[in-house]
C-alpha cells in the first residue's frame, strides 16, 4: 500500500506541474538535490516562481530512511565484546566484496603471499610424508591414528607450527600453517582438524602475547613438541561458538579462605569440543565476575581463558563423543 499510494502522489504532482502556462524541469546538476525536481511556474506576473516537487525516487528514499531508523531501534545493541572484537581487525580485501567491486587484479597486486623456503620444505617433505602414512578410510573406521601417524606428528612439531623457535615451535606463518592445511585434508581430513585446532583454537599465540613468563616457559614448549595436545572449550550444551553468549559456563574471582591467595572458582559444562579425548590441557572460555572487586584494576569481568591441564581436581572428562558418525 505505502508504495502504490507514493506512487499515485507523484503522479498526480506531475500532472498538475504539467497543466503550469509555462514549465521548465532543471536536473539536480544544477544545484537541486537528488530525488527531487525544481519547477519554474509563469503565474501570470511576468516572474518565474521556483517550486520544488518530490519525485517518486526521493519518496521512496525517505521512506527507506524512516524504515532504517526503525529497525536500528529494534535491533539489540553490539556489545562490549562485539565491539572490541570489530575494532580488533584489519580491513582487507573483503571491503572490496562487500562494497561490490572485487578486483582479482588489485588482489594480486596487493597480497603476495610467499613460504619461505624452509616452510617449502617442510609443505614438500614432512606434510607429504605424514600423508603416506594416513588412510582416511581406517581413520574413520577405527576413529584414531595409528601410533607412528601420532609419533610422526609430535616429533615434526604439527602442533607447534605457530609457536616461536625460540619457545622449541617452527615460527611459520600463517600462509605456511594454511598450506600444510589444505594438502592434509586432501588425504585425511581428521588430520587437517587434528593439526587445525592447536595452529589456531589452542592457547599457543595466546600465551605469547599475553602469558607471564612462568606460563610461557612452562606451556610452550610443551605444547610445541606435543606432550600437551590443547583443545578450546567454548561450546556449551545452550550456547554455540559465541564468545559473548556463555549460558552456564561462570567464574568468580575469589580469595583462597587458607592461603588468601587470589583465584576463580569456575562451574561450566561444554560439549563438541574438538580433540578433548586426547587433549592435554584445556582453554576454557568462561565469563569472568569479580563481584566484590578483588581484581583491584588488574583486569576486568567478562570473557576470558583459563587453562587447566587434564586431571585438574574437580574437571572431569566425558565419554568421547562423534556427532557425525554416531
Amino acid at each position: 500500500m505505502l508504495s502504490s499510494r507514493n506512487y499515485m502522489i507523484a503522479k498526480s504532482s506531475l500532472s498538475r506541474a504539467t497543466a503550469a502556462p509555462t514549465l521548465s524541469v532543471l536536473s539536480s546538476a544544477s544545484g537541486i538535490p537528488h530525488g527531487s525536481s525544481s519547477l519554474l511556474r509563469d503565474h501570470g506576473d511576468g516572474n518565474f516562481h521556483k517550486q520544488q516537487k518530490r519525485s517518486f525516487l526521493g519518496i521512496v528514499h525517505a521512506i527507506d530512511k524512516r524504515v532504517y531508523r526503525w529497525a536500528k531501534g529494534v535491533l539489540p545493541p553490539i556489545s562490549k565484546t562485539e565491539n572490541i572484537a570489530l575494532g580488533c581487525g584489519t580491513i582487507g580485501f573483503d571491503r572490496d566484496i562487500f562494497g561490490g567491486s572485487p578486483s582479482l587484479q588489485k588482489l594480486i597486486d596487493t597480497y603476495q603471499p610467499k613460504l619461505t623456503p624452509e616452510e617449502e620444505s617442510f609443505l614438500a617433505n614432512q606434510v607429504t610424508r605424514l600423508c603416506s602414512l594416513l588412510s582416511d578410510h581406517d581413520v574413520v573406521t577405527k576413529k584414531d591414528f595409528t601410533k607412528e601417524a601420532w609419533d610422526y606428528m609430535r616429533d615434526e612439531k604439527f602442533f607447534g607450527m605457530k609457536i616461536p623457535k625460540e619457545w622449541g615451535g617452527l615460527g611459520f606463518s600463517t600462509q605456511a600453517v594454511s598450506a600444510v592445511l589444505a594438502k592434509l585434508a586432501t588425504q585425511c581430513f581428521d588430520a587437517n582438524a587434528t593439526v587445525a585446532v592447536p595452529n589456531s583454537l589452542g592457547p599457543g599465540e595466546l600465551l605469547v602475547r599475553y602469558g607471564t613468563p612462568e606460563q610461557k616457559e612452562y606451556f610452550l614448549p610443551r605444547l610445541a613438541n606435543g606432550t600437551l595436545i590443547p583443545c578450546f572449550g567454548l561450546t556449551g550444551p545452550h550456547s554455540g561458538s559465541d564468545a559473548t553468549s556463555l549460558i552456564g559456563s561462570h567464574c568468580v574471582v575469589q580469595k583462597h579462605p587458607k592461603t588468601g591467595e587470589l583465584g576463580v572458582v569456575a562451574t561450566f559444562k561444554k560439549r563438541y569440543i574438538t580433540l578433548a579425548p586426547v587433549a592435554g590441557v584445556v582453554g576454557l572460555g568462561l565469563n569472568l565476575q569479580d563481584p566484590d572487586g578483588l581484581l583491584g584494576g588488574e583486569g576486568e569481568e567478562g570473557f576470558t581463558v583459563a587453562l587447566l591441564e587434564r586431571g585438574h581436581e574437580g574437571l572431569r572428562m566425558g565419554p568421547r563423543h562423534i556427532p557425525l558418525s554416531a
